[in-house]
């Protein structure tokens, strides 16, 4: 399972303590939001598809048993060599739950670590994939401002009430 939270990426716990109270949960549950994101932007983002080989990735195939697997994965129709063989579970499965005032970031794909985790394979750093981290350091200026029109709508609302 991969887990973020504010206290691995300092500029944004900062941003968040420096907030009146009323708001940080607004502004929280928004960061959080825009972090998960969608098929555009943020961490349910998917980079292009790219066909790496085993060969280039890994210089072959690590062991007999890997290579039969794979062959007859092929046979089978369940791996399809230079093609797009997402199936959007990892994608799917990003979500951000509340905590007492607190918004964690969660996916609990069993292979997420490999993919965009700190155990990344080389063949999906090869593909162009982003590790969590970098990936939310890469959307942090676009949840701030996704937050701060969330907190002026938010503010309205109060003042009409």
């Amino acid at each position: 399972m991969l887990k973020i939270t504010s206290r691995g990426i300092p500029e944004l716990q900062a941003w968040l303590l420096s907030l009146a109270n009323g708001v940080k949960d607004e502004a929280t549950r928004s960061v959080a939001e825009y972090l998960v994101g969608d098929s555009s932007h943020g961490l349910k983002h998917y980079p292009p598809y790219k066909y790496i080989s085993m060969q280039r990735a890994y210089g072959g195939f690590i062991s007999d048993k890997q290579r039969r697997y794979v062959m007859a994965m092929i046979k089978e129709g369940k791996i399809r060599p230079g093609q797009d063989n997402r199936t959007g579970n990892l994608s799917a499965n990003w979500e951000y739950k509340a905590q007492g005032g607190r918004y964690t970031i969660t996916n609990d794909t069993p292979y997420a670590k490999y993919v965009q985790g700190g155990q990344q394979s080389n063949m999906h750093n090869l593909i162009g994939w982003r590790q969590t981290l970098q990936t939310v350091k890469d959307n942090l200026a676009g949840a701030y401002r996704h937050a701060n029109a969330n907190i002026k709508k938010w503010l309205a609302g109060k003042r009409r009430g």
